[in-house]
């Protein structure tokens, strides 16, 4: 594996409904898992905020362990090339008064 490889890795990311799918290469090892979903979110399409203009926040699932990765994880230690994650928006329950 030479040096720029290394540095990057390849993986697939899908939303929560799998009908909007992307493949993104060179994701910096040293970025977080936080800062990789806010470009996915981007390179997706995927609203930000819900039908009341919230902001949405959105997780990330990793379908190889079956868990949701936490945002200050680093993308080198969490994730192995090829590896495919699910864009999961957090819904809240209840309302606000």
């Amino acid at each position: 594996m030479g040096q720029a490889a290394a540095m990057s890795l390849g993986l697939r990311a899908s939303d929560v409904s799998g009908q909007k799918t992307v493949r993104a290469s060179a994701v910096p090892v040293d970025a977080t898992v936080g800062e990789l979903v806010q470009g996915l979110l981007a390179k997706m399409g995927l609203n930000r905020n819900d039908v009341e203009g919230r902001p949405l926040n959105y997780y990330a699932r990793l379908d190889r362990e079956g868990r949701h990765l936490n945002g200050s994880e680093i993308v080198g230690d969490a994730l192995k090339e090829g590896d495919e994650i699910v864009l999961t928006p957090n819904i809240d329950a209840g309302g606000h008064a």
